[in-house]
């Protein structure tokens, strides 16, 4: 049985067709929790800067630097579980993460902090990959979209969590112990990876041409498919990856709220995903993603607008709670079709989709910091307008994406 701090996933709502309903419950805890630990940091920008007396905006590396360490480790760690199977890697990269994050809270400078994150990216990357690798590896592709929209469900629900509750715990025990507390986290689900795959974790390492590694990355990019899924998957990534990482900081500014306000506000990111993920995907797998991507596009296109609109801090608290329904309509239904062209590499590929991803959430963070030059509202806008542009592009590019479409 999964440890008691999980059983928030009951939420999701029990598959008991499946005899491991348990193990994607776990599988999307662990997901939780590599996010909730991701998105605690933009929201606590400003305490930080405080904290180490440097300007919000000279810290502008601290988000980007992780992803774009968090999506190099993707493209290793996919491979190698691959390789040597995946609970035995998982396993030893959550103990990987829950040192890495302890080491990460004994940071002394600003410099520091910036430096102990970004490795912190080699630790943590791979973990949820492995994780939906290992719910891919059980499901066929026509049937992934719901218990996929369950794993982004805890995603979106993590990040939304890790916003919020972030600023909250910084502000009760500060947010050196949070970072302890997480890193316990990844020492509790280390041992449940352990117990629950014992008589897996001995793998037998097959060797494999190194050669052969780069062809089946080039796979990907052959199939007409794979290319522009990955491209919008990028796209995707610079939109949510740009807005979420200064939301905290435009709290603060526009509304001149503390860390518990914050907090209060950011709440919601991720509830409406717990609640509907599962629906998303299903619908998905019913209706085909012709219909559900492209509207994910410009449903979270409609919540940035509204965000940059808002004049009290509770409609721009119901914005972002709505605009993590973009993200689970998107993201999930775009990585299972990347992963389902090659089912026996699904680690790679997956590592492949998450690294497209990642690549676009820094460099968005990097053109938002820069767009604020111009304000939020117009920062807010030029991305919406960006997301706009993605959503009539698959309507185009996803078109042929019907329930029946080969894998």
């Amino acid at each position: 049985m999964p440890p008691p701090f999980f059983t928030f996933l009951n939420a999701f709502g029990d598959d008991r067709t499946s005899k491991n309903y348990a193990e994607d419950k776990m599988m999307a805890a662990i997901a939780f929790l590599v996010f909730f630990s991701n998105a605690m940091f933009p929201a606590l920008l400003p305490e930080l800067a405080h904290e180490f007396q440097v300007g919000p905006l000279d810290l502008k590396w601290l988000v980007p630097g992780f992803a774009l360490a968090y999506a190099v480790a993707t493209l290793i760690y996919g491979v190698v579980s691959d390789l040597h199977g995946r609970p035995l890697v998982l396993k030893r990269l959550l103990c990987f993460a829950a040192l890495a994050i302890a080491v990460l809270s004994v940071s002394k400078t600003a410099q520091q902090l910036v430096l102990l994150r970004s490795l912190s990216g080699l630790a943590v990357g791979g973990i949820a990959t492995i994780s939906l690798s290992i719910i891919g590896d059980k499901y066929p592709y026509p049937v992934q979209g719901r218990p996929m929209g369950k794993m982004f469900g805890a995603v979106a629900a993590g990040m939304g969590l890790g916003v919020s509750l972030g600023p909250m715990l910084s502000a009760l025990i500060g947010w050196r112990w949070a970072l302890r507390l997480v890193s316990a986290g990844f020492v509790i689900a280390a041992g449940w990876v352990h117990k629950q795959y014992f008589n897996s974790l001995t793998t037998t390492f097959v060797p494999k041409p190194a050669y052969k590694i780069p062809d089946e990355y080039r796979c990907i990019l052959r199939a007409p498919r794979g290319k522009r899924t990955l491209i919008f998957i990028t796209a995707n990534g610079i939109f949510h990856g740009g807005v979420f990482a200064w939301l905290g900081l435009f709290l603060a500014i526009h509304f001149q709220l503390g860390q518990v306000g914050i907090g209060l506000t950011l709440i919601g990111y991720g509830v409406p995903d717990l609640i509907l993920g599962a629906f998303i995907g299903g619908w998905a797998d019913r209706y085909g993603r012709r219909f559900v991507v492209p509207g994910g596009f410009f449903w979270a296109a409609t919540c940035a607008c509204a965000i940059a609109l808002s004049r009290m801090p509770w409609t721009a608290g119901l914005s972002i709670a709505a605009l993590s329904i973009g993200f689970d309509a998107t993201h999930p239904l775009m990585s299972s079709i990347t992963t389902s062209l090659d089912p026996k590499h699904r680690g790679q590929l997956t590592g492949m989709a998450t690294f497209a991803n990642f690549i676009g959430m820094s460099i968005g963070a990097l053109i938002f910091r820069e767009l604020l030059r111009c304000g939020f509202s117009q920062a807010f806008f030029a991305f919406a307008i960006l997301e706009s542009l993605s959503g009539v592009a698959a309507v185009i590019c996803f078109r042929a994406e019907r329930p029946s479409t080969p894998i």
